[in-house]
């Protein structure tokens, strides 16, 4: 049917079916949000708040532990931390308790209440990572790293640990003024290849630090190897340190390398400007101890993130944060957890706690303004977007997201505007483009533009041919006209064969195939579409379309009814009543099929 799942990050507003879910590509619409940001939710919650006044108080040890597992599962670090703070109070020894307990306390940077969790849990369980873990970046944080060797060195690495354990006694170590165990501290990564550039980074920045110029350089090059134009966190440091050792060609070259694998990055204009200016060069990335054990804790914060273990990934990005405050790359993670999980309000706080003059601060902004769409301040999101578009006349994204917005908002002329104006920004669509043509189609679609509308669509299938979405949504519409039936059929059998699951394609297939006259084969397509969308209006009320076709007019009648029952938009009601009233009119003589192929 109409739109498959498509776009963005967040990727959240669906329409009685008519616009389904998108996911995974940059500036396009998001799915419908699973974790809706409910302030006020059933415990009473507030994530921004400090305060717990505006929570009830739970009545028994019991009532609390639940009250804080139910704000855990939200997401809610805060009520959690505090329900479990309540359950504490009762029951101080359970291990169980006091994990969850330090789980949430540092999640919620609570590091005082961290702590003293730590100390419990330690003498409940003295092999307890979490506890370990937190009570060593407490010791980094007071200047005493042999605390946190110590710390880490009682601790059982398991899982994620037999990476990050390595990294942090490194740093710990560092902490000592011993560079030598640092970097042996560091070996055990050598041993699994895919650790080889994180330990070649880290032996870097702990190289750089002691001035030991040989070793941190061989280190870099191999660090910006390991990914192709190098990861951001690896260019900024790497090119940093070429810059402070009079290398300014070879500093250019890496940024150069990177921006040609991510040619849409500004994260890298400050530094240019520096560098085409003659300025000093600033300082090095990690300037100690305490920075580089935060710098660990970063990246396996994003590792987690990326593995979708958004709890763990919140609890290292608040202990990263912790440590550093001002990391401004873990600023902009924590952001993103929040905003994958729905907390969109302590996403857009995570945001804005980012320094004016971080590099990551455009993309910051992008992101902000999709958060503040997700808290229906719409014309907030669109005012800042319109200022990132004046501030920088010559880019296309904020106008794409611009445009994004305001096709999820329905309002698609605007829409249309502003696609119209990025579009014109780029110079010569690439294959990646696709998706803005896709978009702005489905604008010019709704805005009942279809000559531009097609075009687009058309233009879209020469940069990615036999793109599921477009061939299903151009199908689609060709049917929905009475135009190019057996094109439309083949578009959208070839849609159907790459996401055979997707009901809203499935749906497209049935419908074409009853457009056709086959109502046994749209029959058995429709009943399929059902089955993976038995919520959306417009496809029961297909599927009893093709009910009522094949004689089987009880059923026919029912799938209606459901379809009533799912708010369908004002004239799909209208005409569904009318189909319970009368059913369907008697079929005409001719067949679609014969209507010419254009």
């Amino acid at each position: 049917m109409r739109i498959g799942d498509m776009a963005s990050i967040s990727p959240r507003r669906c329409t009685n079916g008519r616009f389904a879910p998108w996911a995974g590509f940059a500036f396009l619409v998001a799915a419908c949000a699973q974790q809706p940001d409910d302030p006020a939710g059933p415990l009473g919650a507030s994530a921004e708040a400090n305060g717990r006044a505006d929570l009830p108080e739970a009545t028994s040890a019991l009532g609390s532990y639940l009250a804080g597992r139910h704000a855990r599962l939200r997401h809610d670090t805060a009520a959690a931390h505090f329900y479990y703070g309540r359950a504490l109070d009762e029951d101080a020894s359970n291990s169980d308790l006091l994990g969850a307990a330090l789980t949430s306390a540092v999640a919620a940077r609570d590091m005082e209440a961290a702590a003293a969790i730590a100390d419990g849990l330690r003498a409940a369980k003295p092999d307890s990572p979490a506890a370990r873990v937190t009570l060593a970046t407490v010791g980094m944080l007071q200047g005493d790293a042999a605390a946190a060797e110590a710390e880490l060195d009682a601790a059982s690495a398991t899982g994620i640990n037999v990476y990050l354990f390595p990294l942090l006694r490194a740093w710990s170590l560092a902490g000592q003024n011993d560079p030598d165990g640092a970097l042996a501290a560091l070996q055990p990564l050598v041993e699994r290849s895919a650790f080889a550039g994180t330990h070649d980074y880290h032996a870097g920045l702990i190289a750089d630090l002691f001035d030991r110029t040989t070793t941190a350089d061989s280190a870099f090059a191999g660090a910006l190897s390991a990914e192709r134009g190098g990861a951001p966190r690896v260019v900024l440091a790497a090119g940093n340190f070429y810059r402070r050792h009079g290398r300014d060609d070879e500093a250019r070259a890496v940024y150069d390398a990177f921006l040609d694998e991510n040619p849409d990055s500004m994260f890298l204009d400050a530094v240019y400007r520096d560098l085409d200016s003659g300025a000093e060069a600033p300082p090095p990335l990690i300037s100690s101890a305490a920075e580089g054990y935060a710098e660990a804790l970063y990246g396996v914060a994003v590792s987690l993130f990326r593995e979708t273990a958004t709890e763990a990934a919140l609890v290292h990005a608040q202990l990263c944060l912790a440590a550093r405050p001002d990391h401004d790359a873990c600023g902009m993670l924590l952001g993103d957890i929040y905003a994958e999980v729905g907390r969109y309000h302590d996403a857009a706080a995570a945001y804005d706690g980012v320094g004016v003059g971080s590099p990551l601060k455009w993309a910051l902004r992008l992101r902000a303004a999709d958060v503040l769409r997700e808290i229906d301040r719409i014309d907030e999101a669109a005012g800042l977007l319109r200022i990132m578009a004046l501030e920088h006349p010559g880019r296309a994204d904020p106008l794409i997201a611009l445009a994004d917005l305001m096709l999820r908002e329905e309002r698609y002329e605007e829409a249309v505007a502003s696609y119209d104006r990025a579009l014109a920004l780029i110079p010569t669509l690439e294959n990646r483009h696709w998706t803005l043509l896709y978009a702005r189609g489905m604008s010019l679609e709704r805005s009942k533009e279809w000559d531009r509308a097609e075009r687009d669509f058309l233009r879209a299938l020469e940069l990615e041919p036999d793109q599921p979405l477009v061939l299903n949504y151009l199908g689609y519409s060709w049917v929905e006209m009475g135009r190019n039936f057996e094109r439309a059929r083949a578009m959208i059998e070839k849609a159907v064969a790459q996401r055979p699951n997707d009901g809203y394609i499935v749906d497209s297939l049935g419908w074409v195939m009853f457009s056709l006259g086959d109502y046994e084969a749209a029959a058995r397509h429709l009943e399929r579409a059902v089955e993976l969308r038995p919520a959306d209006p417009v496809i029961l009320d297909h599927f009893g379309d093709g009910l009522w076709r094949v004689g089987r007019r009880n059923e026919a009648r029912f799938q209606w009814r459901r379809a009533l029952v799912f708010e369908p938009e004002p004239d799909l009601e209208t005409s569904l009543r009318d189909k319970l009233e009368n059913g369907l009119p008697a079929e005409r003589e001719a067949s679609p099929a014969d209507a010419e192929d254009l």
